[in-house]
């Protein structure tokens, strides 16, 4: 790899902020942007179709200050919206930001410093949730840091089971520009959870990861009107964007190096499922799992010393092989919820 990037000692860091109905977080958003110590930032606010003051609030930002870039489209969802940023961005750095999250005001200083420094593609940084209403915070585990190494260049290869240690979450991650571009990649049309496959095919071919252990972002619980999914109910999201994930790694010559721990987070992702899932739903999806998708994601294949996590590997033996009873059951739910939804999908 070319070490030699001469990179300019304040390079310009292109934030990218979808926004959806924000007009009540808007501002104080917009303000923790603003006012940062690091001045050197491209603000790109993508307004998707929003029906409240949202579009009207970031114009006036963008008359006073030159930073900041809106772009107005036809509502098409947090996916699309944040790919919009990703072909504007020209800035050597590039980021993602909630439009009802707030960013301390040190934060930019201290990435591009950490970036800069260890000549890294990529920084991941903690955060936290906070309630909008009681102004209480609560850590988000968004690395595990008893697995991953802080302050020190590593890659992912190099830890066990990355995709369950490092949560994919968009926002908490500082990306090179021109290695995030050179893989080509997108947020993928997937209807939730498109955070997951974006961000983990963006940390898997990197040589230089970098963990600053330090709380930067602060992240609103999800609230009315976000660009949030409320899909629990529905696990076919998340189904495909663990396609969505696998088909990246494959498409970028990832998978040998990855599979393991691919299929290990996608034996994760369904037992994590299987937890928020109401009775008859859950029921439903134990009976897809033994049907199609442990095999879809060759899960159904491997020896118990394969995965990493005891937890998960029961719940495989749980669902894979069940009593009779069990499986009856939920043999029959499944069949039932695939009629309703080939009914339901009839009808439209």
């Amino acid at each position: 790899m070319n070490m030699e990037r001469n990179e300019s000692p304040c390079p310009l860091v292109s934030v990218i902020v979808p926004v959806y109905n924000s007009e009540r977080y808007l501002p104080a958003l917009l303000d923790s942007l603003q006012r940062q110590t690091y001045r050197e930032l491209e603000i790109i606010c993508v307004n998707d179709g929003s029906r409240d003051e949202s579009l009207e609030i970031l114009n006036e930002r963008a008359a006073a200050d030159s930073r900041i870039v809106v772009v107005d489209k036809e509502n098409s969802g947090a996916a699309s919206t944040r790919n919009v940023g990703i072909d504007l961005a020209t800035g050597a750095y590039l980021c993602f930001v909630d439009s009802d999250d707030l960013v301390e005001p040190t934060a930019f200083e201290r990435l591009v410093d950490a970036a800069l420094a260890h000549q890294a593609d990529a920084v991941i940084f903690d955060m936290d949730n906070f309630d909008d209403e009681t102004g209480e915070t609560s850590p988000t585990n968004a690395v595990f840091k008893e697995f991953v190494p802080a302050r020190t260049v590593f890659r992912p290869v190099d830890i066990d089971n990355f995709f369950k240690r490092v949560v994919g979450f968009t926002v908490n991650k500082l990306y090179r520009t021109a290695y995030l571009k050179d893989l080509s990649l997108k947020f993928p049309l997937v209807g939730a959870h498109e955070d997951m496959p974006f961000t983990y095919i963006a940390l898997s071919p990197a040589e230089r990861l970098y963990y600053l252990d330090e709380t930067l972002y602060h992240y609103r619980r999800a609230r009315k009107g976000s660009l949030s999914d409320n899909t629990n109910d529905d696990y076919r999201f998340m189904l495909d964007a663990l396609l969505a994930f696998r088909d990246g790694l494959r498409g970028r010559g990832l998978w040998v190096a990855c599979e393991r721990d691919f299929v290990n987070y996608a034996l994760h992702m369904c037992h994590w499922k299987y937890t928020v899932l109401g009775k008859r739903d859950r029921w439903a999806f134990s009976g897809d799992l033994r049907a199609r998708v442990f095999d879809l994601f060759e899960i159904s294949q491997r020896d118990r010393d394969y995965f990493f996590d005891e937890e998960d590997a029961a719940f495989l033996e749980r669902n894979a092989r069940p009593g009779f009873a069990f499986r009856m059951v939920t043999w029959g739910c499944f069949t039932l919820q695939r009629l309703r939804r080939l009914l339901w999908d009839g009808r439209g």
